[in-house]
């Protein structure tokens, strides 16, 4: 039922840890309980690096795993615009997904509505930052 590549995020992530310097942004899934903390280092508008940490089922786990691989070096703007991509692509709209790579194996969330909110929360954190 899932990707291999989502499964494999979810039992070995690749930014899972935090950073000191960085106050983190929480995020909770009030449906399930999923919550996750996204790190976020900014510099002249660059997402420069990150680092999540959390507990969660799988799809929130290794969606804020290739939620960091994603932004890390784009502008918050162009973050913002694979956010939106990310968000019809997990809702099966024909258009999205097309700017992703690793979060491509997200998209058998498509197929399962219910848990679109677990795959989006760690990708929520871009809201509150400018």
């Amino acid at each position: 039922m899932y990707d291999e590549e989502l499964l494999d995020r979810g039992l070995h992530p690749r930014f899972k840890g935090k950073m000191a310097e960085i106050l983190p942004i929480k995020l909770v899934n009030a449906s399930c309980g999923d919550e996750i903390s996204v790190f976020l280092k900014v510099k002249d508008g660059v997402i420069v690096d990150g680092k999540w940490d959390g507990n969660g089922c799988a799809i929130s786990l290794a969606s804020a795993d290739v939620f960091i691989e994603e932004i890390k070096g784009k502008t918050v703007e162009e973050a913002k615009e694979l956010s939106d991509d990310f968000s019809k692509m997990i809702l099966g709209e024909e258009s999205g997904g097309k700017r992703l790579t690793s979060a491509k194996c997200l998209k058998c969330v498509s197929r399962m509505p219910a848990r679109a909110n677990c795959a989006k929360l760690a990708w929520k954190s871009l809201e509150k930052i400018t």
